[in-house]
């Protein structure tokens, strides 16, 4: 073929795994000029050379071609290559296409060369090529691809007639006749439920695109009645998982208590007050206040879930799979199984329990003067709710009183560091049996701020003594705004909080301690809330390590892992509970009050309000020519739960 005289051939190359049919300009040594049947010229190397045809003038070769690769093609479908490698495989190691021509046609022509190449090409499952030709493939390995590619057949078919059925269920058919439409239900609720990988939620996928398939999913099992009472909607398409696996509940189950740790200090001899809400069962911590005098002390105490979960055990990789607990109106979603979340580690009162205690020293003036951070025991005994607190305060209950002298100067001079302490009132939502009950909360509270700051001095001291002590732990950070927000002074709250918002950026987790802008600190980690933020209880393990003299727990590259994870997470509860919080206000409204006046302060020139008593949002029309923080009096025009939507309309 090298030095073969081509001029004036039909000729056909490989090109680009493809076989091409070209005519033959003009020979060159090593290299063929060819035209194609559109009269388009290229250089191709002789050795793509498949086949060699006749003559013919270059004005006719259009019309040749077409018949030739016409015939070629219809010989290419009739051929048996079964036939014929059932009949060299045993004889034959490597052929070439004349072999393998001759040995099946009895000749080697072009024509038949070019319709033996075609089959070849199109069917690798009994033949491989190899530089010199072809290799009969071995019988094992013939059998083993003929049996992958029945399954790849019946995959695509499968696929094909679930595609069929889910089209004719979304388009508000039943396909009940179907045999397999039950079992491809069953599949459809596994994947949304449980995240499975699967073929079904993989074509449903396909339908109905990638991001509209989970609500679409959840919108056709309600109606195929799958959705059970107590599923929530929002979970079940955000794919967060609300059961435990067996083998987790059973790691929780044999858990014992923790307490005879020589090594923790005993403070079950002290006072100890719990402050939550009336439903917290994770009770996360507690204080202790010990009064000398004009100087006090205060024991900020953080449940221990390290002293019954180690890294890379069961309940560990649950809590690493969750990130954090799930509060909605209508359940909670607990990162631990309850009986560690809300029992073994939870600070509840009249039993005692194992502690991370930041051990805290204020003189006369209430200015720090010295911390120590211990493991401790401790026993609360008094669990009280916000509002018992507060009164509590009002009526100048010793130690809690001087705890909110304590909160008011800690918090007075993260103001005056720069820190963002404007607290907005927040919308409790509780939803069950049918009912809804809402509840404003003032979040600026004498117990609120105590509760608050202490935990801010906790998280902050911690940050403080691992930057020093060079522990690696996970900070968190946030930068200054760009400019200085604008002055807000004399504007409704609501207005207020809408510009200071959107002049601070978003908090990062960091390896590196550095300030937090909206907190006023220098430094800040979060170990505080380590039964319900997988970020937390990290810290305190690494916290507990280094007390004990043990090896850290993680290195940088598994934290940062962690924070990767952490952050994704966060945003994403943090938009589940809003998303949830919204409907359940929406749907009260929707039950309870549309047709009624409600008062409405507009936050800006887009037409956004805010229903006052709800502090929900919405929009109108006509609002946009009202100034920021214009009360205004509204009805619902349209409102739409499920998609969080609100249209009011202005009353005069």
């Amino acid at each position: 073929m090298q030095t073969m005289e081509l001029d004036g051939h039909i000729v056909e190359f490989v090109d680009s795994g493809a076989l091409r049919i070209g005519h033959v300009r003009r020979s060159e040594h090593r290299r063929l000029r060819i035209v194609d049947r559109r009269g388009r010229e290229s250089s191709v190397p002789r050795s793509k050379v498949v086949v060699v045809h006749r003559r013919a003038a270059e004005e006719a070769f259009p019309e040749a071609a077409d018949t030739m690769l016409e015939t070629a093609v219809e010989r290419a479908a009739a051929i048996d290559l079964e036939l014929l490698w059932d009949a060299v495989r045993e004889g034959v190691r490597d052929a070439t296409l004349d072999e393998l021509t001759a040995q099946y046609f009895g000749r080697s022509a072009p024509e038949l060369k070019s319709a033996m190449f075609r089959a070849l090409e199109a069917d690798s499952l009994y033949f491989g090529r190899k530089a010199g030709g072809y290799q009969p493939r071995p019988e094992a390995q013939v059998a083993a691809e003929r049996a992958r590619l029945e399954r790849e057949r019946e995959r695509k078919a499968f696929r094909a007639r679930v595609g069929d059925m889910l089209r004719t269920a979304l388009a508000g058919g039943t396909p009940e006749a179907e045999p397999e439409w039950r079992a491809v239900v069953d599949r459809l609720e596994r994947w949304l439920r449980h995240r499975e990988k699967d073929e079904v939620g993989s074509v449903f996928q396909k339908i109905t695109g990638t991001h509209q398939a989970r609500e679409a999913a959840y919108e056709l099992l309600e109606r195929l009645g799958r959705i059970r009472e107590h599923d929530d909607r929002f979970l079940l398409i955000g794919g967060f998982p609300t059961t435990f696996a067996s083998q987790v509940l059973e790691a929780a189950r044999v858990l014992e208590p923790v307490l005879d740790d020589a090594r923790r200090a005993d403070w079950t001899r002290r006072r100890t007050v719990a402050i939550d809400d009336d439903e917290t069962v994770e009770v996360d911590d507690a204080l202790t206040v010990i009064e000398d005098g004009p100087r006090t002390r205060v024991g900020i105490h953080i449940a221990d879930v390290a002293a019954f979960s180690a890294r890379g055990d069961t309940l560990d990789r649950a809590a690493a799979a969750r990130t954090a607990t799930i509060y909605l109106p209508n359940v909670t979603v607990p990162m631990f199984p309850p009986r560690l979340s809300a029992g073994l580690a939870s600070l509840l009162a009249g039993a005692p329990r194992p502690a991370f205690t930041i051990d805290v020293r204020f003189d006369a003036d209430h200015s720090l003067e010295a911390f120590e951070i211990s493991r401790s025991v401790i026993q609360v005994a008094d669990a009280m709710t916000y509002d018992a607190a507060d009164r509590a305060i009002a009526q100048g209950e010793p130690a809690l009183t001087r705890l909110h002298a304590i909160a008011r100067r800690l918090h007075a001079a993260r103001a005056a560091a720069g820190a963002q302490t404007h607290r907005r009132p927040e919308i409790k939502v509780h939803a069950a049996d049918g009912t809804i009950a809402l509840r404003r909360v003032d979040a600026d509270t004498p117990s609120r701020l105590v509760v608050s700051e202490m935990m801010i001095l906790a998280n902050r001291l911690a940050a403080d003594h691992a930057a020093r002590e060079r522990l690696p732990v996970i900070y968190r950070t946030q930068d200054p705004p760009d400019q200085a927000p604008p002055d807000t002074t004399g504007f409704p709250e609501a207005v207020r909080f809408e510009t200071l918002r959107r002049s601070f950026k978003r908090s990062r987790l960091s390896l590196s301690p550095a300030p937090h802008a909206g907190l006023g600190l220098r430094a800040y980690t979060q170990l505080s809330s380590p039964i319900r933020r997988y970020a937390d209880l990290v810290t305190q393990r690494q916290f507990a390590a280094a007390m004990n003299g043990d090896p850290h727990p993680y290195d940088t590259d598994a934290l940062l892992g962690i924070i990767t994870s952490a952050e994704a997470a966060e945003i994403g509860i943090r938009k589940l509970e809003q998303t949830s919080t919204t409907y359940w206000i929406l749907t009260y409204l929707a039950r309870e009050k549309v047709g009624a006046p409600l008062p409405a302060m507009v936050i800006d020139r887009k037409g956004t309000l805010e229903l006052t008593d709800y502090l929900v949002r919405g929009t109108a029309a006509a609002a946009a020519d009202r100034e920021p923080g214009d009360v205004v009096t509204v009805q619902i025009e349209s409102i739409g739960p499920t998609a969080g939507e609100l249209r009011l309309s202005l009353l005069p």
